[in-house]
């Protein structure tokens, strides 16, 4: 349907284009526009009403009265419609209703929300920071003072002994054997964060106890990868991949987000003694490669913001990521890659967090005075969490974001006018707008440790092609420590610039779509 004349906020409707009516036959009938997600008070009578639903896309239209009743709900083409439900793709336009029966003034009311889920929900991971432990500073109730200066093994002494030293900051680093040797002194503290190239055990302070020396079991995915397949890629790792400054965030989110997208949730196979987040862990490492991801349809090059109110540098971006959720989580139930930067509070920029977004939940509004296409949008985005660990921290992150955008006459957004938008705000799990929203099309499995392979970590992943046959089916080793798996065979020495790897963090590009 098209609309007629504007008068005062009420049109006159062209019934000729509904299919109730004759060929060829033309009357009127005034009809009193609604604007979309907004109240209209003071109404009296059985009246008829039209709303405007700007996107082909879908969602669910529903009509409330505070008396009387919702009847003849009609779409675009005429066609009745059930209130409150699914109006269905490619069905964007005016819709016509009636209120009926009411005996006094009431008050109506429209809403719209569109909800876009891919058929397949990327599974939960753990991004496998490529930082070694270290004894740092104690961030709360510290003396800021550096207390160890005894260091064991390979282990680096990078502060002052006996200076001064903030909340938090590093004292001793990890070799490049990549396990942290020293024990704090009393006064200092250890941490330990769950790494690729982890040994069977950790010891350290019992945060929960006091603070006594304790032994941990840790994962340790590829200590156990190197004693079945008698390959080195523990040493590889801690050798070429350690980053040695205080930044704990920079790790396998990439690799384990495209595999979460792409692949069956892993099963290791008995045999293996491997635990499913340590197959994860191989699989983030074999997708951890930028440069083996081949990328579709994108929104890119996103400033991070924070978007406010009023003019900012994302505002011209908002139009090209609604469309990019619509066009593939909601059109073709695509799950996407996306770096959706850092979370609060003390987030940084820099920071790289990706995830499969798989879901989201938009509520429209009709933006007042310019037009039934301009529409306010809040989105409630769902991606998979990056650091899940021994089924900790199972859930969404969650991130909100709100913008103006403009629909065409065709019910897509209208990007040929990106200075009509307005990215309004940022909430939830996140601080920044996204580094990217990516259309992930195809990848090859091939890491920066070419020691670990696709054809080795698929034998032992039962969801993922490997089969529960031969040494597989038996039972697991029994897995030695560090010391003992390694001793006697020759060091890899990190020197800084090992010729064998290509940083996803640099180069070329694909730098532009993964930003690190």
């Amino acid at each position: 349907m098209r609309i007629g004349n504007w008068l005062g906020g009420s049109v006159i409707w062209a019934l000729a284009a509904t299919t109730s009516m004759a060929a060829g036959a033309r009357t009127a009938e005034h009809v009193t526009t609604v604007a979309l997600g907004a109240s209209l008070v003071g109404q009296s009578g059985d009246h008829h009403y039209g709303v405007y639903v700007p996107t082909r896309f879908g969602g669910e239209l529903k009509v409330t009265t505070t008396d009387g009743r919702v009847a003849d709900l009609k779409g675009p083409n005429g066609a009745p419609k059930i209130n409150g439900q699914e109006i269905g793709f490619d069905q964007q336009g005016w819709y016509t209703f009636k209120i009926e029966g009411a005996r006094k003034p009431y008050t109506i009311e429209t809403s719209f929300v569109q909800v876009g889920q891919s058929t397949k929900k990327p599974w939960n991971f753990y991004y496998w920071p490529t930082k070694a432990d270290s004894i740092h500073e104690p961030w709360a109730q510290g003396n800021a003072r550096v207390d160890t200066m005894q260091l064991n093994g390979d282990d680096r002494l990078i502060a002052t002994p006996g200076g001064y030293i903030p909340p938090g900051v590093d004292i001793v680093l990890a070799g490049d054997n990549g396990m942290l040797e020293t024990l704090p002194a009393p006064g200092d503290d250890a941490t330990w964060f769950p790494n690729l190239y982890d040994d069977l055990t950790w010891v350290g302070p019992d945060k929960e106890h006091g603070g006594q020396i304790t032994r941990f079991q840790t994962p340790s995915p590829l200590l156990k990868y190197d004693q079945l397949f008698n390959t080195s890629a523990r040493q590889w790792e801690a050798a070429f991949s350690q980053n040695k400054d205080i930044s704990r965030w920079p790790g396998h989110c990439l690799g384990g987000a495209v595999a979460s997208i792409l692949l069956n949730e892993p099963v290791p196979a008995p045999g293996s003694g491997m635990t499913k987040d340590e197959l994860k862990a191989l699989w983030a490492e074999l997708g951890e490669n930028h440069y083996n991801h081949r990328i579709g349809d994108y929104a890119n090059e996103i400033p991070p913001g924070p978007p406010h109110r009023g003019y900012d540098a994302c505002d011209w971006k908002a139009p090209r990521v609604h469309a990019m959720l619509e066009a593939h989580i909601r059109g073709e139930r695509k799950p996407l890659l996306a770096n959706l930067r850092a979370f609060p509070p003390r987030g940084t920029i820099n920071e790289v967090w990706n995830h499969g977004v798989y879901k989201y939940i938009a509520t429209y509004k009709a933006i007042p005075n310019r037009g039934e296409r301009a529409v306010n949008i809040a989105v409630e985005l769902h991606a998979n969490s990056g650091s899940m660990l021994n089924g900790q921290d199972d859930k969404d992150r969650v991130v909100t974001y709100e913008y103006n955008l403009v629909y065409g006459l065709d019910g897509r957004v209208d990007e040929t006018n990106p200075m009509a938008a307005d990215w309004i705000s940022v909430g939830g799990e996140a601080t920044f707008a996204p580094l990217n929203v990516l259309e992930l099309v195809e990848s090859r499995w091939g890491g920066h440790n070419q020691q670990v392979t696709e054809a080795i970590v698929r034998s032992i992943d039962l969801a993922n092609g490997g089969f529960n046959r031969g040494r597989l089916a038996g039972s697991p080793p029994i897995f030695q420590p560090v010391a003992l798996y390694e001793a006697g065979r020759g060091r890899m020495i990190a020197d800084g610039d090992d010729g064998l790897r290509q940083s996803p963090r640099f180069g070329g590009f694909l730098r532009s779509f993964f930003g690190r």
